[in-house]
């Protein structure tokens, strides 16, 4: 079998996890790294031993023998990237978001579909054991009905995160911040457990910003699941913890509670006999220490696993598939509407009615490629 020849675009802080998911398959090779910084570039390729570097992605994908790129750059990079290399034949992994705007994250997805390309959206933490369990509890109706939920991550982002960067917490290279960065995977993983989430209220806050940034530090919101399960998220960048998630989901016949740092760990699941017995299965499994930034995880590997069986079956279906991203993409910025902002920080205090339609600002993607960081 010829193995996946694989290159990474954007060698920042997300990328040692892209190189170690593949480096784990056992039929893929890694070839490029790409930066427009080269000595970032460089310095990935001389740490894990991949055997070429560019700063122009078009010397990437020109490459015949290249079957699929890792787009780790900048968030208003993530739809010019993307759409060059579906274009150029090559199956895509992008972190997130998809992109900046709705109208673009769905050219992106019907983009794959016509040119027959896998194109995947990271949500590396949909594939967490305690996750994958939780999600089979409620497929099995462990929990009974969801009736309500409580979503909350806080983080601490210095100055210097922000003021270092050309694009962290401005509208024009993030597209706001403690929600489409920081938060996304809490809001994309309650969304998947729930089946889907829809608007009630939201509000972001300019409270404690760092190093000038232009954008929110804090967003709260209500949201509402299909059965009518009310959900309460917040996020902020403004804590003096590094980082810590947390979901609780309450059920009818069950509760669970977990974190989605490393280790994803289960706190709680109180319910019948048969719930707790698959609890203490969980609770049992050890992971492996994560390649790169601890709360990233190790769970790259596990998307990455299920990437490549995408691009080699197309009858594979993926946990966390171009759809899946759009999908998250469309809820983000739905609460942002809904607080008063296309794009980022409302005025502090400001509170949106209820959920409006898609659409929504964005910024151009800038030229080249770009090192990204969270």
């Amino acid at each position: 079998m010829k193995p996946l020849v694989h290159a990474v675009v954007g060698c920042g802080r997300v990328a040692p996890n892209h190189v170690d998911g593949f480096t784990a398959l056992p039929d893929a090779e890694l070839r490029w790294a790409c930066d427009r910084d080269l000595s970032r570039a460089r310095a990935l390729a001389r740490e894990y031993g991949l055997p070429r570097v560019a700063s122009d992605v078009r010397e990437v994908l020109a490459d015949p023998e290249v079957d699929s790129v890792s787009v780790a750059v900048d968030h208003a990079g993530h739809h010019e990237l993307v759409a060059a290399a579906l274009t150029a034949g090559k199956h895509v992994l992008v972190e997130k978001p998809l992109a900046m705007t709705v109208e673009d994250g769905a050219a992106l997805t019907a983009l794959a579909e016509r040119a027959g390309r896998v194109l995947s959206v990271v949500s590396q933490h949909r594939y967490d054991p305690v996750v994958t369990a939780v999600r089979d509890w409620i497929a099995e109706g462990l929990l009974g009905r969801l009736v309500s939920g409580t979503v909350s991550l806080q983080c601490g982002r210095d100055d210097a995160y922000y003021a270092e960067s050309y694009w962290r917490g401005t509208f024009a290279g993030e597209g706001g911040s403690a929600l489409v960065n920081q938060g996304y995977h809490a809001l994309d993983v309650t969304r998947w457990l729930t089946g889907g989430l829809t608007v009630v209220g939201a509000a972001t806050g300019h409270t404690a910003p760092r190093g000038g940034m232009e954008t929110e530090d804090t967003v709260a919101a209500v949201l509402r699941g299909p059965q009518g399960a009310l959900v309460t998220y917040q996020v902020t960048v403004a804590s003096s913890i590094t980082w810590r998630t947390r979901i609780e989901l309450v059920g009818t016949d069950g509760s669970v509670l977990f974190d989605l740092d490393h280790p994803g760990t289960l706190h709680l699941a109180e319910g019948g006999d048969a719930l707790r017995a698959a609890a203490g299965t969980v609770r049992g499994q050890v992971s492996p220490p994560p390649a790169g930034i601890g709360y990233y995880g190790i769970s790259h590997r596990r998307q990455i696993a299920d990437f490549a069986a995408a691009v080699r079956d197309p009858r594979h279906t993926m946990a966390a598939d171009g759809t899946a991203g759009l999908e998250t993409l469309r809820l983000l910025r739905e609460m942002y509407r809904t607080a008063g902002s296309e794009g980022g920080a409302a005025p502090a205090g400001a509170v949106g009615g209820g959920a409006r339609s898609a659409g929504g600002g964005g910024a151009a993607a800038p030229s080249g490629t770009a090192a990204v960081a969270r």
